[in-house]
């Protein structure tokens, strides 16, 4: 879907990669649809290969700099700041999910208001994930096992409670200390973009959490078959999952 001449107003939302807000690298871009209403009211980037190598490097980088710096604590302060903006701004969210997705505002609000609790839970785990010493039959051997991040995640979400589904990836992959990459929903992408103003404001690091939008399989593709990512979290039909 390419974007036509309009009459009517679109709200502009770009990407997030490296923490800067950035179009597409071929400055293509799509409209997102309002169900209720049956026309498009938000622009947003159409990513490419381009873009998710972009995103990609910059989780990477993020890894083994400002936030693999990081102590578990220090990551658990963060996620609980984070869960503190996003209960200040759930109406606003509630907003923005209801306008993309077309489902009741009740329902979406009151997601948002539930997200916090999980940020919370995971802020507090952040810390709590421990190793083990294991006896050893040799004298003078000291064995033991320590958790590590697995390294950067991507995240393909679902269109129907886009930051719910995303919040149940996003905290635990955080509190592990993994970066991620998050591709949201063709047709659900504006609050996940407006997510990444918390995350910022939050005081989350640059690159640690990197947001493509894209219409079509495209970006998916070019995410899942990277090999810089070490691990895909997906939500969806078995068929595009496939």
């Amino acid at each position: 879907m390419t974007v036509t001449q309009q009459h009517h107003t679109l709200d502009e939302h770009l990407m997030v990669i490296d923490g800067a807000r950035t179009g597409a690298a071929s400055g293509r871009t799509y409209e997102s649809l309002d169900p209720y209403t049956g026309q498009t009211w938000a622009q947003v980037p159409d990513a490419g290969a381009e873009d998710v190598d972009a995103a990609v490097t910059a989780a990477r980088a993020a890894l083994t700099g400002p936030w693999g710096d990081l102590t578990a604590t220090q990551r658990g302060k963060l996620l609980r700041a984070l869960g503190d903006l996003i209960g200040r701004d759930a109406e606003r969210l509630g907003e923005l999910e209801t306008r993309d997705n077309g489902k009741l505002l009740r329902e979406m609000a009151g997601q948002m208001r539930y997200l916090p609790d999980w940020f919370y839970y995971y802020a507090g785990m952040a810390d709590k994930l421990e190793g083990s010493v294991i006896p050893s039959d040799k004298a003078n051997y000291l064995v033991y096992t320590t958790p590590v991040p697995v390294g950067v995640v991507a995240a393909i979400v679902p269109w129907n409670s886009p930051l719910l589904l995303l919040s149940w990836k996003l905290a635990p992959a955080l509190a592990a200390g993994c970066t991620m990459v998050v591709k949201p929903s063709d047709h659900t992408p504006v609050s996940t973009l407006a997510l990444a103003d918390l995350i910022t404001e939050a005081g989350i690091p640059p690159g640690v959490v990197n947001i493509v939008t894209g219409w079509g399989p495209d970006v998916g593709k070019a995410l899942t078959a990277h090999p810089g990512v070490d691990k895909i979290a997906f939500t969806g039909s078995t068929q595009v999952g496939k």
